[in-house]
């Protein structure tokens, strides 16, 4: 059989090239669309795009980040409720030493938490009524000292402002477009473009906002709104134990 075709082939060169020309352009068709993320099947031969592989393993890398991410949330809400509960339930002398504590690991797991990606440098902010139209900062990461000492934000006319009066979280990938609540602070020494505020409640009382800010556009998506309620949430009953006691003193 081998010897008949090869007899063939030698006296009709023009069949040789035709079949060596066929095979180039099949051979052409079946890489093309490969590239272009077709599975293409030859003689029981499959063939996948390398782009579509790497697409793929792209998806299940987000979802394994994801899936990490959401559990070390889960793991810090849980451990600073367990905090929170020990502080409420056992009044001490050092209150003071136990709410740095709890606010140093809630920082930095909300820090951790929102980092996402590298570039993104997030800042968290505790806002709480200065008593004069004003928000200042409670406790903050990531904020220059100076910054934390003068920072004042208008409660009628900002993002943090409008959370802190109507309790509605607010939430943009892109706080400079126009007819955004967001207000340049004049003073500001950096310019970011995603913002969240969520309220931190008591009941129905707003004893203050949570805030973090995100410096490329569409840092943050809903999950990560969901993680910053979670821990407003979670510190709700300190701060407001906090606001108490500082009332009191007052009244002192």
């Amino acid at each position: 059989m081998d010897e008949f075709f090869f007899q063939i082939i030698i006296k009709n060169p023009w069949f040789a090239y035709g079949l060596v020309a066929f095979g180039t352009i099949l051979a052409g068709i079946i890489l093309w669309r490969a590239k272009n993320g077709d599975e293409v099947s030859l003689f029981g031969l499959n063939l996948h795009s390398n782009g579509k592989l790497v697409e793929l393993e792209k998806q299940n890398k987000e979802i394994l980040e994801n899936s990490k991410q959401k559990s070390y949330v889960l793991h810090s809400v849980s451990t600073l409720a367990g905090e929170v509960s020990r502080i409420l339930s056992q009044p001490c002398e050092d209150f003071e030493d136990q709410r740095r504590y709890v606010y140093n690991y809630f920082l930095s797991s909300l820090l951790a938490s929102m980092s996402g990606k590298k570039a993104n440098n997030p800042k968290v902010c505790i806002f709480i009524d200065a008593g004069d139209g004003t928000l200042k900062v409670h406790e903050a990461a990531a904020h220059s000292p100076d910054g934390m000492r003068k920072l004042r934000l208008p409660i009628t006319d900002s993002a943090a402002g409008h959370t802190f009066r109507t309790g509605e979280i607010f939430f943009s990938g892109e706080i400079h477009t126009p007819g955004s609540r967001f207000k340049t602070h004049p003073k500001a020494q950096s310019t970011y473009h995603s913002l969240i505020c969520v309220p931190i409640r008591a009941g129905d009382r707003v004893l203050g906002v949570l805030s973090v800010t995100g410096d490329e556009e569409k840092s943050y998506n809903d999950d990560e709104k969901a993680y910053l309620t979670a821990f407003a949430n979670v510190l709700a009953p300190l701060l407001h134990l906090e606001l108490q006691q500082e009332t009191t003193a007052m009244k002192h």
